[in-house]
Protein backbone atom coordinates (compact mmCIF):
# COMPACT_ATOMS: atom_id res chain seq x y z
CA UNK A 1 0.00 0.00 0.00
CA UNK A 2 1.40 3.33 -1.00
CA UNK A 3 0.97 6.39 1.18
CA UNK A 4 -1.53 8.87 -0.19
CA UNK A 5 -0.02 12.03 -1.59
CA UNK A 6 -2.53 14.83 -1.11
CA UNK A 7 -4.63 15.63 -4.15
CA UNK A 8 -3.57 19.21 -3.63
CA UNK A 9 -0.07 18.58 -5.02
CA UNK A 10 -0.73 19.71 -8.58
CA UNK A 11 2.31 19.15 -10.76
CA UNK A 12 2.82 22.41 -12.66
CA UNK A 13 5.91 23.50 -14.49
CA UNK A 14 7.49 24.73 -11.25
CA UNK A 15 6.01 21.95 -9.04
CA UNK A 16 3.36 24.19 -7.48
CA UNK A 17 1.55 22.83 -4.45
CA UNK A 18 -2.13 23.79 -4.11
CA UNK A 19 -2.95 24.84 -0.58
CA UNK A 20 -5.72 22.31 -0.47
CA UNK A 21 -6.95 19.50 1.69
CA UNK A 22 -5.04 18.80 4.86
CA UNK A 23 -3.07 15.56 4.71
CA UNK A 24 -2.27 15.39 8.37
CA UNK A 25 1.13 17.06 7.98
CA UNK A 26 3.04 18.49 10.94
CA UNK A 27 1.65 21.81 12.17
CA UNK A 28 4.08 24.71 12.03
CA UNK A 29 3.98 28.44 12.66
CA UNK A 30 4.76 30.18 9.39
CA UNK A 31 6.43 33.57 9.09
CA UNK A 32 5.56 35.60 6.01
CA UNK A 33 7.70 38.09 4.16
CA UNK A 34 6.64 40.91 6.48
CA UNK A 35 7.65 39.14 9.65
CA UNK A 36 4.07 38.42 10.73
CA UNK A 37 2.91 34.99 11.77
CA UNK A 38 0.01 32.68 11.01
CA UNK A 39 -2.04 32.51 14.20
CA UNK A 40 -4.95 30.26 15.18
CA UNK A 41 -7.77 32.50 16.37
CA UNK A 42 -10.82 31.16 18.21
CA UNK A 43 -14.18 32.54 17.10
CA UNK A 44 -15.53 35.31 19.33
CA UNK A 45 -18.16 38.06 19.24
CA UNK A 46 -17.24 41.70 19.72
CA UNK A 47 -18.89 45.03 19.16
CA UNK A 48 -16.25 45.72 16.51
CA UNK A 49 -17.54 42.75 14.50
CA UNK A 50 -21.06 44.11 14.67
CA UNK A 51 -19.88 47.51 13.49
CA UNK A 52 -17.89 45.95 10.65
CA UNK A 53 -20.88 43.89 9.50
CA UNK A 54 -22.90 47.06 8.98
CA UNK A 55 -20.23 48.67 6.77
CA UNK A 56 -21.42 49.60 3.25
CA UNK A 57 -21.02 46.79 0.71
CA UNK A 58 -19.64 49.09 -1.98
CA UNK A 59 -15.86 48.48 -2.03
CA UNK A 60 -14.91 52.14 -2.50
CA UNK A 61 -17.12 53.27 0.41
CA UNK A 62 -16.09 50.59 2.93
CA UNK A 63 -13.78 51.77 5.73
CA UNK A 64 -10.57 50.02 6.72
CA UNK A 65 -10.94 47.64 9.66
CA UNK A 66 -8.54 46.29 12.22
CA UNK A 67 -7.43 42.68 11.71
CA UNK A 68 -9.30 41.73 14.88
CA UNK A 69 -12.48 43.19 13.39
CA UNK A 70 -11.82 41.35 10.12
CA UNK A 71 -11.43 37.95 11.76
CA UNK A 72 -14.62 38.53 13.76
CA UNK A 73 -16.40 39.58 10.57
CA UNK A 74 -15.22 36.61 8.49
CA UNK A 75 -15.52 33.83 11.10
CA UNK A 76 -19.22 33.07 10.42
CA UNK A 77 -18.51 33.37 6.68
CA UNK A 78 -15.61 30.90 6.54
CA UNK A 79 -16.22 27.17 7.03
CA UNK A 80 -14.10 24.06 7.22
CA UNK A 81 -14.86 21.42 4.59
CA UNK A 82 -13.98 17.79 5.24
CA UNK A 83 -14.19 15.25 2.43
CA UNK A 84 -14.36 11.47 2.52
CA UNK A 85 -12.47 9.83 -0.35
CA UNK A 86 -12.41 6.01 -0.63
CA UNK A 87 -8.92 4.47 -0.25
CA UNK A 88 -7.34 2.86 -3.30
CA UNK A 89 -4.19 1.07 -4.38
CA UNK A 90 -2.32 4.39 -4.28
CA UNK A 91 -4.25 5.97 -1.40
CA UNK A 92 -4.85 4.96 2.18
CA UNK A 93 -6.03 8.37 3.38
CA UNK A 94 -9.79 8.69 3.61
CA UNK A 95 -10.17 12.23 5.01
CA UNK A 96 -8.95 15.45 3.43
CA UNK A 97 -9.99 18.99 4.15
CA UNK A 98 -10.19 22.54 2.90
CA UNK A 99 -11.99 25.83 3.47
CA UNK A 100 -15.13 27.39 2.02
CA UNK A 101 -16.67 30.87 1.76
CA UNK A 102 -20.37 31.39 2.52
CA UNK A 103 -21.92 33.12 -0.49
CA UNK A 104 -25.50 33.85 0.59
CA UNK A 105 -28.22 33.06 3.10
CA UNK A 106 -29.36 29.96 1.18
CA UNK A 107 -26.38 27.80 2.14
CA UNK A 108 -24.28 28.13 -1.03
CA UNK A 109 -20.54 27.91 -0.33
CA UNK A 110 -17.64 28.67 -2.69
CA UNK A 111 -14.44 26.59 -2.56
CA UNK A 112 -11.77 24.99 -4.77
CA UNK A 113 -12.70 22.14 -7.09
CA UNK A 114 -9.71 20.09 -5.93
CA UNK A 115 -11.09 20.17 -2.37
CA UNK A 116 -14.36 18.41 -3.24
CA UNK A 117 -14.09 16.80 -6.68
CA UNK A 118 -14.52 13.01 -6.42
CA UNK A 119 -15.48 13.02 -2.74
CA UNK A 120 -17.91 10.36 -1.59
CA UNK A 121 -19.16 12.54 1.27
CA UNK A 122 -18.84 16.19 2.32
CA UNK A 123 -19.13 17.74 5.78
CA UNK A 124 -18.99 21.40 6.80
CA UNK A 125 -17.99 22.80 10.19
CA UNK A 126 -17.82 26.29 11.68
CA UNK A 127 -14.92 27.63 13.76
CA UNK A 128 -14.52 26.02 17.16
CA UNK A 129 -17.48 23.68 16.65
CA UNK A 130 -17.70 19.92 16.19
CA UNK A 131 -21.21 20.16 14.72
CA UNK A 132 -21.22 18.38 11.38
CA UNK A 133 -23.38 19.70 8.55
CA UNK A 134 -23.86 17.49 5.52
CA UNK A 135 -23.14 19.20 2.21
CA UNK A 136 -23.56 18.34 -1.45
CA UNK A 137 -21.76 19.44 -4.59
CA UNK A 138 -23.80 21.80 -6.80
CA UNK A 139 -21.35 22.60 -9.60
CA UNK A 140 -17.67 22.04 -10.38
CA UNK A 141 -15.18 23.63 -12.79
CA UNK A 142 -11.88 21.71 -12.45
CA UNK A 143 -9.93 23.88 -14.90
CA UNK A 144 -10.95 27.02 -13.01
CA UNK A 145 -10.41 25.09 -9.74
CA UNK A 146 -13.73 26.37 -8.44
CA UNK A 147 -16.73 24.59 -6.98
CA UNK A 148 -20.00 25.51 -5.31
CA UNK A 149 -21.41 23.28 -2.58
CA UNK A 150 -24.57 23.67 -0.49
CA UNK A 151 -25.68 23.00 3.07
CA UNK A 152 -29.30 22.96 4.21
CA UNK A 153 -28.49 23.93 7.80
CA UNK A 154 -27.49 27.62 7.62
CA UNK A 155 -27.66 28.29 11.37
CA UNK A 156 -24.94 30.74 12.40
CA UNK A 157 -23.67 31.23 8.85
CA UNK A 158 -23.31 34.70 7.37
CA UNK A 159 -22.57 35.65 3.75
CA UNK A 160 -19.16 37.16 3.13
CA UNK A 161 -18.78 40.57 1.48
CA UNK A 162 -17.09 40.28 -1.91
CA UNK A 163 -14.87 43.05 -3.22
CA UNK A 164 -13.15 43.67 -6.56
CA UNK A 165 -9.66 42.35 -7.18
CA UNK A 166 -9.28 44.93 -9.97
CA UNK A 167 -9.30 47.73 -7.38
CA UNK A 168 -6.38 46.26 -5.42
CA UNK A 169 -2.77 47.42 -5.79
CA UNK A 170 0.61 45.74 -5.35
CA UNK A 171 1.86 46.35 -1.81
CA UNK A 172 -1.57 46.53 -0.18
CA UNK A 173 -2.18 44.53 3.00
CA UNK A 174 -4.16 41.29 2.72
CA UNK A 175 -4.84 38.23 4.88
CA UNK A 176 -5.52 34.56 4.15
CA UNK A 177 -8.25 33.07 6.35
CA UNK A 178 -9.07 29.39 6.73
CA UNK A 179 -8.32 26.11 8.46
CA UNK A 180 -4.70 25.08 7.73
CA UNK A 181 -3.50 21.74 9.09
CA UNK A 182 -6.79 21.38 10.91
CA UNK A 183 -6.33 17.70 11.71
CA UNK A 184 -3.44 18.72 13.96
CA UNK A 185 -4.46 22.12 15.33
CA UNK A 186 -8.23 21.75 15.72
CA UNK A 187 -11.21 23.54 14.22
CA UNK A 188 -10.39 27.12 15.19
CA UNK A 189 -10.15 29.54 12.30
CA UNK A 190 -6.73 30.96 11.39
CA UNK A 191 -5.55 34.24 9.86
CA UNK A 192 -2.23 34.87 8.10
CA UNK A 193 -1.25 38.41 7.08
CA UNK A 194 0.80 39.58 4.11
CA UNK A 195 0.82 41.90 1.12
CA UNK A 196 -0.17 41.71 -2.53
CA UNK A 197 2.99 40.83 -4.47
CA UNK A 198 1.55 40.66 -8.00
CA UNK A 199 -1.86 40.94 -9.65
CA UNK A 200 -3.54 39.18 -12.59
CA UNK A 201 -0.93 36.43 -12.92
CA UNK A 202 -1.40 33.58 -15.41
CA UNK A 203 -0.09 30.19 -14.36
CA UNK A 204 -1.70 27.36 -16.32
CA UNK A 205 -4.33 26.17 -15.88
CA UNK A 206 -5.17 29.25 -13.81
CA UNK A 207 -5.96 32.42 -15.75
CA UNK A 208 -6.05 35.22 -13.15
CA UNK A 209 -4.14 34.84 -9.89
CA UNK A 210 -3.19 37.18 -7.06
CA UNK A 211 0.30 36.50 -5.73
CA UNK A 212 0.75 37.17 -2.02
CA UNK A 213 3.20 36.38 0.77
CA UNK A 214 0.40 35.69 3.28
CA UNK A 215 1.24 32.21 4.57
CA UNK A 216 -0.94 29.47 3.07
CA UNK A 217 -0.80 25.82 4.16
CA UNK A 218 -2.65 22.57 3.45
CA UNK A 219 -6.27 23.10 4.44
CA UNK A 220 -6.38 26.76 3.37
CA UNK A 221 -7.59 25.89 -0.13
CA UNK A 222 -10.93 27.46 -0.97
CA UNK A 223 -10.69 30.03 1.80
CA UNK A 224 -10.90 33.81 1.45
CA UNK A 225 -8.08 36.22 0.70
CA UNK A 226 -9.36 39.49 2.17
CA UNK A 227 -8.34 43.13 1.99
CA UNK A 228 -8.25 45.62 4.87
CA UNK A 229 -11.96 46.33 4.40
CA UNK A 230 -12.82 42.69 5.16
CA UNK A 231 -13.86 42.05 1.55
CA UNK A 232 -13.07 38.80 -0.22
CA UNK A 233 -10.81 39.57 -3.19
CA UNK A 234 -9.55 36.04 -3.89
CA UNK A 235 -9.83 32.30 -3.19
CA UNK A 236 -6.63 30.82 -1.71
CA UNK A 237 -5.47 28.03 -3.99
CA UNK A 238 -1.74 27.47 -4.55
CA UNK A 239 1.59 27.68 -2.77
CA UNK A 240 5.18 26.79 -3.58
CA UNK A 241 5.35 24.80 -0.36
CA UNK A 242 8.71 24.49 1.35
CA UNK A 243 10.64 25.51 -1.78
CA UNK A 244 9.38 29.12 -1.65
CA UNK A 245 7.09 29.65 1.36
CA UNK A 246 6.61 33.35 0.62
CA UNK A 247 4.98 32.76 -2.79
CA UNK A 248 1.29 31.88 -2.60
CA UNK A 249 -1.61 32.36 -4.99
CA UNK A 250 -5.33 33.07 -4.85
CA UNK A 251 -7.82 32.99 -7.72
CA UNK A 252 -8.98 36.57 -8.21
CA UNK A 253 -12.59 37.20 -7.27
CA UNK A 254 -13.12 38.97 -10.60
CA UNK A 255 -12.20 35.74 -12.40
CA UNK A 256 -14.37 33.66 -10.05
CA UNK A 257 -17.39 35.90 -10.70
CA UNK A 258 -17.30 34.82 -14.36
CA UNK A 259 -17.64 31.17 -13.37
CA UNK A 260 -19.63 30.97 -10.13
CA UNK A 261 -23.13 31.78 -11.53
CA UNK A 262 -22.95 28.71 -13.78
CA UNK A 263 -21.83 26.52 -10.90
CA UNK A 264 -24.48 27.84 -8.53
CA UNK A 265 -27.09 27.02 -11.17
CA UNK A 266 -25.85 23.40 -11.17
CA UNK A 267 -23.88 23.57 -14.43
CA UNK A 268 -20.47 21.89 -14.39
CA UNK A 269 -17.83 23.37 -16.69
CA UNK A 270 -15.49 21.16 -18.77
CA UNK A 271 -16.22 18.37 -16.33
CA UNK A 272 -14.99 14.76 -16.52
CA UNK A 273 -15.55 13.70 -12.90
CA UNK A 274 -11.96 12.65 -12.14
CA UNK A 275 -9.79 14.15 -9.44
CA UNK A 276 -6.33 13.94 -10.97
CA UNK A 277 -3.03 14.19 -9.11
CA UNK A 278 0.65 13.87 -10.00
CA UNK A 279 2.18 10.46 -10.56
CA UNK A 280 4.38 10.04 -7.51
CA UNK A 281 4.14 6.26 -7.79
CA UNK A 282 6.62 5.39 -10.54
CA UNK A 283 7.64 2.18 -8.74
CA UNK A 284 4.01 1.08 -8.68
CA UNK A 285 3.05 1.99 -12.24
CA UNK A 286 6.46 1.40 -13.86
CA UNK A 287 6.47 4.94 -15.30
CA UNK A 288 6.71 8.50 -14.01
CA UNK A 289 4.37 9.82 -16.72
CA UNK A 290 0.63 10.45 -16.51
CA UNK A 291 -1.81 11.62 -13.84
CA UNK A 292 -3.24 9.43 -11.08
CA UNK A 293 -7.02 9.14 -10.80
CA UNK A 294 -7.31 9.78 -7.07
CA UNK A 295 -11.11 9.85 -6.98
CA UNK A 296 -14.05 9.42 -9.36
CA UNK A 297 -17.31 11.27 -8.75
CA UNK A 298 -20.41 9.08 -8.76
CA UNK A 299 -22.68 9.37 -11.81
CA UNK A 300 -20.02 11.46 -13.57
CA UNK A 301 -18.84 11.09 -17.18
CA UNK A 302 -15.76 9.19 -15.99
CA UNK A 303 -17.77 6.94 -13.68
CA UNK A 304 -20.25 5.77 -16.31
CA UNK A 305 -17.37 5.18 -18.73
CA UNK A 306 -15.85 2.71 -16.25
CA UNK A 307 -12.94 4.80 -14.95
CA UNK A 308 -11.80 3.73 -11.48
CA UNK A 309 -9.62 5.03 -8.67
CA UNK A 310 -5.89 4.25 -9.01
CA UNK A 311 -6.02 4.25 -12.83
CA UNK A 312 -3.19 6.27 -14.38
CA UNK A 313 -4.41 8.66 -17.10
CA UNK A 314 -1.70 8.65 -19.76
CA UNK A 315 -3.49 10.16 -22.77
CA UNK A 316 -6.48 12.44 -23.39
CA UNK A 317 -7.81 13.11 -26.91
CA UNK A 318 -4.70 11.37 -28.27
CA UNK A 319 -2.24 13.66 -26.44
CA UNK A 320 -0.04 12.74 -23.46
CA UNK A 321 -1.00 14.41 -20.17
CA UNK A 322 1.34 14.95 -17.23
CA UNK A 323 -0.26 17.94 -15.50
CA UNK A 324 -3.61 19.64 -15.06
CA UNK A 325 -2.32 22.30 -17.43
CA UNK A 326 -2.10 19.59 -20.13
CA UNK A 327 -5.61 18.39 -19.35
CA UNK A 328 -7.18 21.85 -19.33
CA UNK A 329 -5.48 22.89 -22.54
CA UNK A 330 -7.25 19.98 -24.22
CA UNK A 331 -10.60 20.54 -22.50
CA UNK A 332 -10.67 24.23 -23.41
CA UNK A 333 -10.40 23.23 -27.07
CA UNK A 334 -13.65 21.27 -26.77
CA UNK A 335 -17.16 21.71 -25.39
CA UNK A 336 -19.77 19.81 -23.41
CA UNK A 337 -20.94 16.72 -25.25
CA UNK A 338 -17.62 16.04 -27.00
CA UNK A 339 -16.39 12.46 -26.54
CA UNK A 340 -12.66 12.41 -25.82
CA UNK A 341 -10.54 9.32 -26.27
CA UNK A 342 -8.81 8.32 -23.03
CA UNK A 343 -6.02 5.87 -22.27
CA UNK A 344 -5.17 4.52 -18.84
CA UNK A 345 -2.67 2.23 -17.17
CA UNK A 346 -3.93 -0.06 -14.41
CA UNK A 347 -2.07 -2.44 -12.12
CA UNK A 348 -3.87 -5.57 -10.90
CA UNK A 349 -2.61 -8.30 -8.64
CA UNK A 350 -1.25 -10.14 -11.68
CA UNK A 351 -1.00 -7.75 -14.63
CA UNK A 352 -0.13 -4.32 -15.95
CA UNK A 353 -3.10 -3.36 -18.12
CA UNK A 354 -3.58 -0.76 -20.82
CA UNK A 355 -7.18 0.43 -21.15
CA UNK A 356 -8.82 2.80 -23.57
CA UNK A 357 -12.26 4.18 -24.29
CA UNK A 358 -14.06 7.52 -24.35
CA UNK A 359 -15.28 10.02 -21.75
CA UNK A 360 -17.95 12.58 -22.71
CA UNK A 361 -17.29 16.09 -21.41
CA UNK A 362 -20.00 17.21 -19.02
CA UNK A 363 -22.41 14.37 -19.71
CA UNK A 364 -22.81 10.99 -18.01
CA UNK A 365 -23.18 9.28 -21.38
CA UNK A 366 -21.46 6.12 -22.54
CA UNK A 367 -19.99 5.98 -26.05
CA UNK A 368 -17.05 3.58 -25.92
CA UNK A 369 -16.58 2.25 -22.40
CA UNK A 370 -13.06 1.93 -20.99
CA UNK A 371 -11.84 -1.63 -21.53
CA UNK A 372 -8.58 -3.57 -21.43
CA UNK A 373 -6.75 -3.62 -24.78
CA UNK A 374 -3.40 -5.00 -23.63
CA UNK A 375 -2.15 -6.84 -20.58
CA UNK A 376 1.35 -7.77 -19.48
CA UNK A 377 1.83 -10.21 -16.56
CA UNK A 378 3.76 -8.52 -13.77
CA UNK A 379 6.23 -11.35 -13.23
CA UNK A 380 7.72 -11.29 -16.70
CA UNK A 381 5.37 -13.75 -18.38
CA UNK A 382 4.53 -13.34 -22.06
CA UNK A 383 2.28 -10.36 -22.85
CA UNK A 384 -1.31 -11.10 -23.83
CA UNK A 385 -3.59 -8.95 -25.92
CA UNK A 386 -7.37 -8.77 -26.03
CA UNK A 387 -9.79 -7.05 -28.34
CA UNK A 388 -11.99 -4.28 -27.00
CA UNK A 389 -14.77 -5.07 -29.45
CA UNK A 390 -15.71 -7.45 -32.22
CA UNK A 391 -18.73 -8.99 -33.84
CA UNK A 392 -18.15 -12.27 -32.03
CA UNK A 393 -18.42 -10.53 -28.68
CA UNK A 394 -15.55 -12.48 -27.09
CA UNK A 395 -11.86 -12.95 -27.49
CA UNK A 396 -9.10 -14.82 -25.76
CA UNK A 397 -5.34 -14.65 -25.75
CA UNK A 398 -2.90 -17.34 -26.62
CA UNK A 399 -0.10 -18.40 -24.36
CA UNK A 400 1.46 -21.35 -22.64
CA UNK A 401 0.48 -22.84 -19.31
CA UNK A 402 0.91 -20.37 -16.44
CA UNK A 403 0.29 -17.29 -18.57
CA UNK A 404 -2.62 -15.05 -17.76
CA UNK A 405 -5.37 -15.18 -20.36
CA UNK A 406 -7.77 -12.31 -20.93
CA UNK A 407 -11.34 -12.49 -22.25
CA UNK A 408 -13.99 -9.89 -23.04
CA UNK A 409 -17.62 -9.93 -24.11
CA UNK A 410 -19.54 -6.94 -25.42
CA UNK A 411 -22.71 -9.05 -25.98
CA UNK A 412 -23.31 -7.37 -29.32
CA UNK A 413 -24.57 -10.68 -30.72
CA UNK A 414 -24.95 -14.29 -29.64
CA UNK A 415 -21.97 -16.32 -30.88
CA UNK A 416 -22.74 -19.37 -28.73
CA UNK A 417 -20.05 -18.78 -26.11
CA UNK A 418 -22.61 -18.21 -23.34
CA UNK A 419 -25.66 -20.49 -22.83
CA UNK A 420 -28.90 -18.90 -24.01
CA UNK A 421 -32.41 -20.06 -24.76
CA UNK A 422 -36.01 -20.27 -23.59
CA UNK A 423 -37.18 -22.85 -21.07
CA UNK A 424 -40.05 -23.35 -18.62
CA UNK A 425 -37.98 -21.60 -15.94
CA UNK A 426 -36.25 -18.71 -17.68
CA UNK A 427 -35.28 -16.87 -20.84
CA UNK A 428 -31.65 -15.95 -21.58
CA UNK A 429 -30.85 -13.78 -24.60
CA UNK A 430 -27.77 -11.97 -25.94
CA UNK A 431 -27.87 -8.93 -28.21
CA UNK A 432 -27.72 -5.17 -28.23
CA UNK A 433 -24.67 -5.21 -25.94
CA UNK A 434 -26.59 -6.99 -23.18
CA UNK A 435 -26.98 -10.49 -21.73
CA UNK A 436 -30.53 -10.53 -20.35
CA UNK A 437 -31.78 -13.25 -17.98
CA UNK A 438 -35.48 -13.29 -17.02
CA UNK A 439 -37.02 -15.91 -14.71
CA UNK A 440 -40.55 -17.14 -15.29
CA UNK A 441 -40.89 -18.56 -11.77
CA UNK A 442 -39.77 -17.37 -8.31
CA UNK A 443 -37.29 -19.04 -5.95
CA UNK A 444 -34.82 -20.19 -8.62
CA UNK A 445 -31.15 -19.56 -9.30
CA UNK A 446 -28.96 -20.16 -12.32
CA UNK A 447 -25.23 -19.97 -13.12
CA UNK A 448 -24.02 -19.17 -16.65
CA UNK A 449 -20.44 -19.94 -17.65
CA UNK A 450 -18.74 -19.17 -21.02
CA UNK A 451 -17.27 -22.06 -23.01
CA UNK A 452 -14.16 -20.17 -24.16
CA UNK A 453 -12.62 -19.68 -20.71
CA UNK A 454 -10.53 -22.67 -19.53
CA UNK A 455 -10.50 -24.30 -16.13
CA UNK A 456 -8.18 -22.22 -14.00
CA UNK A 457 -6.77 -21.62 -10.54
CA UNK A 458 -6.26 -17.89 -10.04
CA UNK A 459 -9.01 -16.01 -11.85
CA UNK A 460 -11.17 -12.89 -11.89
CA UNK A 461 -14.37 -11.81 -13.61
CA UNK A 462 -15.92 -8.35 -13.97
CA UNK A 463 -19.27 -7.24 -15.38
CA UNK A 464 -21.76 -4.39 -15.30
CA UNK A 465 -25.01 -5.57 -13.74
CA UNK A 466 -28.46 -4.00 -13.59
CA UNK A 467 -30.97 -5.77 -11.38
CA UNK A 468 -34.52 -6.29 -12.60
CA UNK A 469 -36.13 -7.70 -9.49
CA UNK A 470 -33.69 -10.56 -8.89
CA UNK A 471 -30.33 -10.75 -7.13
CA UNK A 472 -27.31 -11.15 -9.40
CA UNK A 473 -23.56 -11.49 -9.19
CA UNK A 474 -20.42 -13.32 -10.23
CA UNK A 475 -18.92 -16.74 -9.59
CA UNK A 476 -15.37 -18.13 -9.67
CA UNK A 477 -13.99 -21.68 -9.61
CA UNK A 478 -17.30 -23.07 -10.84
CA UNK A 479 -17.63 -26.81 -11.59
CA UNK A 480 -20.33 -29.46 -11.75
CA UNK A 481 -20.18 -33.22 -11.13
CA UNK A 482 -21.82 -36.11 -12.98
CA UNK A 483 -25.05 -35.51 -11.07
CA UNK A 484 -25.01 -31.81 -12.09
CA UNK A 485 -24.27 -30.73 -8.52
CA UNK A 486 -22.57 -27.34 -8.54
CA UNK A 487 -19.50 -26.09 -6.67
CA UNK A 488 -18.21 -22.48 -6.73
CA UNK A 489 -17.54 -19.25 -4.85
CA UNK A 490 -20.11 -16.53 -5.48
CA UNK A 491 -20.82 -12.91 -4.52
CA UNK A 492 -23.94 -11.01 -5.54
CA UNK A 493 -25.97 -7.88 -4.91
CA UNK A 494 -29.69 -7.81 -4.11
CA UNK A 495 -32.48 -5.29 -4.79
CA UNK A 496 -32.44 -4.27 -1.09
CA UNK A 497 -28.88 -2.91 -1.55
CA UNK A 498 -27.33 -5.86 0.30
CA UNK A 499 -24.45 -7.98 -0.91
CA UNK A 500 -23.58 -11.53 0.07
CA UNK A 501 -20.70 -13.95 -0.53
CA UNK A 502 -20.39 -17.67 0.05
CA UNK A 503 -19.31 -21.06 -1.21
CA UNK A 504 -21.55 -23.70 -2.76
CA UNK A 505 -20.20 -27.26 -2.56
CA UNK A 506 -22.23 -30.00 -4.24
CA UNK A 507 -25.25 -27.69 -4.25
CA UNK A 508 -24.95 -26.88 -0.51
CA UNK A 509 -24.58 -23.13 0.08
CA UNK A 510 -22.58 -21.76 3.01
CA UNK A 511 -22.53 -18.01 3.57
CA UNK A 512 -18.98 -16.74 4.17
CA UNK A 513 -19.97 -13.06 4.26
CA UNK A 514 -23.41 -12.43 5.74
CA UNK A 515 -25.86 -10.25 3.79
CA UNK A 516 -24.63 -6.70 4.37
CA UNK A 517 -25.95 -3.32 3.21
CA UNK A 518 -23.47 -1.19 1.26
CA UNK A 519 -23.52 2.42 0.12
CA UNK A 520 -21.31 1.33 -2.79
CA UNK A 521 -24.38 -0.19 -4.44
CA UNK A 522 -26.22 2.21 -6.78
CA UNK A 523 -29.89 1.48 -6.26
CA UNK A 524 -31.74 0.98 -9.54
CA UNK A 525 -28.64 1.69 -11.63
CA UNK A 526 -25.86 -0.22 -13.36
CA UNK A 527 -23.30 -1.57 -10.88
CA UNK A 528 -19.81 -2.73 -11.84
CA UNK A 529 -18.91 -5.93 -9.98
CA UNK A 530 -15.49 -7.59 -9.76
CA UNK A 531 -14.82 -10.97 -8.14
CA UNK A 532 -11.34 -12.53 -7.94
CA UNK A 533 -9.84 -15.68 -6.47
CA UNK A 534 -6.05 -15.66 -5.99
CA UNK A 535 -4.68 -18.52 -3.91
CA UNK A 536 -7.02 -18.89 -0.93
CA UNK A 537 -8.16 -15.25 -1.02
CA UNK A 538 -11.47 -14.28 -2.59
CA UNK A 539 -12.13 -10.53 -3.05
CA UNK A 540 -15.32 -8.75 -4.08
CA UNK A 541 -15.58 -5.15 -5.36
CA UNK A 542 -18.66 -3.03 -6.09
CA UNK A 543 -18.15 0.07 -8.26
CA UNK A 544 -14.44 0.12 -7.45
CA UNK A 545 -14.93 -0.26 -3.68
CA UNK A 546 -13.70 -3.46 -2.04
CA UNK A 547 -16.54 -4.63 0.18
CA UNK A 548 -15.43 -8.18 1.02
CA UNK A 549 -12.27 -10.24 1.24
CA UNK A 550 -12.10 -13.67 2.83
CA UNK A 551 -9.90 -16.77 2.89
CA UNK A 552 -11.19 -20.23 2.05
CA UNK A 553 -9.37 -23.29 0.68
CA UNK A 554 -12.26 -25.64 -0.11
CA UNK A 555 -12.34 -24.93 -3.88
CA UNK A 556 -9.04 -24.59 -5.75
CA UNK A 557 -9.99 -24.44 -9.46
CA UNK A 558 -12.88 -24.15 -11.87
CA UNK A 559 -14.53 -21.75 -14.30
CA UNK A 560 -15.74 -18.15 -14.14
CA UNK A 561 -19.39 -17.27 -14.56
CA UNK A 562 -22.37 -15.10 -13.64
CA UNK A 563 -25.31 -15.91 -11.36
CA UNK A 564 -28.92 -14.77 -11.12
CA UNK A 565 -31.11 -15.61 -8.13
CA UNK A 566 -34.89 -15.02 -8.27
CA UNK A 567 -36.47 -14.17 -4.90
CA UNK A 568 -39.02 -16.42 -3.23
CA UNK A 569 -42.07 -14.33 -4.00
CA UNK A 570 -41.38 -12.96 -7.50
CA UNK A 571 -39.59 -13.97 -10.69
CA UNK A 572 -37.45 -11.02 -11.84
CA UNK A 573 -34.13 -11.07 -13.65
CA UNK A 574 -30.95 -9.13 -14.42
CA UNK A 575 -29.01 -7.61 -17.32
CA UNK A 576 -25.23 -8.05 -17.74
CA UNK A 577 -22.96 -5.99 -20.01
CA UNK A 578 -19.27 -5.18 -20.60
CA UNK A 579 -18.02 -8.45 -19.12
CA UNK A 580 -14.36 -9.47 -18.94
CA UNK A 581 -12.27 -12.16 -17.29
CA UNK A 582 -8.64 -13.02 -16.57
CA UNK A 583 -7.50 -16.53 -15.65
CA UNK A 584 -4.32 -18.52 -15.04
CA UNK A 585 -5.08 -21.92 -16.58
CA UNK A 586 -4.28 -25.13 -14.71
Amino acid sequence: MFSRVSICALLLALILLPACGSNGGKSTTTTNGKGSTSTSVAAKTTTAAAAASSAPATPSAAPDLTWEQIIDLLTPSTVMIRTDVPPSAVSNEELTSGTGIVMDNNGYILTNAHVVNGASALSVYTSGSNKERSARIVGVSPCDDLAVIKVDDTTGLKPATFGKSSTQHVGEDVAAIGYPLNFDIGTDISISRGIVSKLDQTLEPYQSLIQTDAAVNHGNSGGPLVNTKGQVIGINTLSFGDTAPGINYAISIDQAEQVVPDLQAGHNRLYLGMNLGPNNYSDYFGTDQGLVVEAVASDSPASVAGVQQAFLLTSLAGLPVNSMADVCKILRSHQDGDALKVEFLNITSTDQQVLDGEVVIGKATVTTKVTVVNSVPLQGAEATTTSSSGSSGSSGSSGGSGNTKQFQWNFASDDGDWPTGDSDNLTATIGGNAFTITFKQPNLYQVFSPQSVPNATDQAIQADVKLQGAAAGLVVRFSSDSNNAWTYYGCYIAPNDNYDCGVRINDQWTSLVDPTPSQAIKDGQVNTLLLSAVGNTITFQINGTQVASFNDSQVTAGYVGIEVDAPKDTAGGAVFSNASAAVVPK
